[in-house]
């Protein structure tokens, strides 16, 4: 029996219980809503004639007649629907099935974990978790203080713990693998979060260097590995990594061990998307025992993020620079980590320029921010 073996089946378990999917594609919404908007408007002119009232029949006839004579002004040629085609609609179907599932299963459980969060924080008590490696219950623990970089995600609620229970855990199994999973709410905008933990892990000595490498999947696809002999003992950073073959990732896991390269690699991407390859690639599982949840990080969250994140750079502001930062969420996509920070960089950028040749007193004002 391999060690640790029932904390590996729990990670599966995770991957395979907790991952809910996405809404349904809204192309299927709008496709349904402009056939009932067609059919409504056949039906209404047919009806512009004075006449008995048609049986279903009839007026199923007329709708078709209508949406036959607009096919033929337009030019339309009705096409036969291939086997095959009719196979990738089934397919489709059965995918937007299983997402709306597994999302109502993943608010369910974060439901739960939420009310669980809020009865410990009531109590007082010391909170306790599992340790991914043993399946213990231990007590959460403290941020290492050498741990800076992971600082202004403690007031994130569910993401705080994730990050806790990962790097005290690392720090107490050594000789596990510390490769990481970043589960987003897309496949892109969590790079930063990989990025923060690169630098931590340096931080803390659980890598030897502070050289970091990111790369998206598909580049990594197309990649030979001897780019990656400068990464010895740094971080390598996948994004989008729900994309990235098997093979590949294979490959990299076996250049990223001790006796070889001796890396680090931190997958980021769209929750859906890593949940199902890691469900058709079990075996790998093994490999990323960490999971860092951000795909709920909502407004509030960010607002904290910013909030450590312009401490983090050494800043001050005031509630005005805050409300204007806030205001530039609604041009992004939800939970955009990585547009985010780079918004409140330009605002630095705009502060450093403003205060360049007096007192650098490093103060965010509302027209920094404009």
């Amino acid at each position: 029996m391999k060690p640790f073996s029932n904390a590996y089946d729990a990670i599966k378990k995770l991957f395979r219980k907790m991952f809910g999917k996405k809404e349904p594609n809204e192309q299927v919404e709008t496709a349904a809503e402009e056939t009932a908007e067609t059919a409504e408007a056949a039906t209404e002119e047919a009806a512009q004639e004075p006449a008995p009232e048609p049986k279903a029949k009839e007026s199923d006839k007329a709708i078709e007649d209508v949406l036959a004579s607009i096919a033929d002004e337009e030019g339309i040629k009705e096409e036969k629907v291939s086997r095959g085609e009719l196979e990738e609609q089934k397919k489709y179907e059965e995918e937007v099935r299983k997402r709306a599932q597994r999302k109502a299963k993943r608010e369910a459980e974060d439901r739960k974990k939420e009310a669980e969060e809020a009865a410990s924080a009531k109590d007082e008590k010391v909170k306790m978790v599992t340790d991914p490696v043993t399946g213990e219950e231990v007590p959460l623990g403290q941020l290492p203080a050498e741990a800076t970089f992971l600082k202004k995600y403690m007031r994130i609620q569910t993401t705080s713990d994730d990050v806790l229970v990962a790097i005290n855990s690392i720090l107490k199994h050594p000789d596990m693998p510390k490769n990481v999973v970043v589960l987003g709410r897309n496949g892109f905008g969590t790079v930063k979060v990989g990025e923060d933990f690169a630098r931590s892990f340096y931080e803390l000595g659980i890598v030897k260097s502070d050289k970091i490498a990111k790369t998206k999947a598909k580049q990594l696809n197309k990649m030979g590995l001897e780019k990656l002999k400068a990464l010895k003992g740094g971080c390598l950073i996948i994004e989008n990594a729900g994309l990235v073959s098997f093979n590949k990732l294979v490959e990299v896991i076996k250049d990223s061990s001790p006796e070889n390269n001796d890396y680090v690699v931190i997958l980021t991407g769209e929750i859906d998307s890593l949940a199902n390859f890691f469900d058709e690639n079990d075996d790998i599982v093994d490999e990323f025992i960490y999971l860092i949840d951000i795909h709920k990080i909502k407004e509030r969250g960010m607002m904290h993020f910013a909030r450590g994140y312009v401490k983090e750079r050494g800043y001050k502001a005031d509630k005005a620079v805050y409300d204007k930062l806030k205001a530039s969420l609604k041009a992004m996509e939800e939970g955009n980590i990585d547009r985010f920070v780079a918004r409140i960089d330009e605002v630095i950028e705009k502060c450093d320029k403003r205060e360049a040749g007096g007192e650098a007193k490093k103060t965010l004002l509302p027209e920094d921010a404009n």
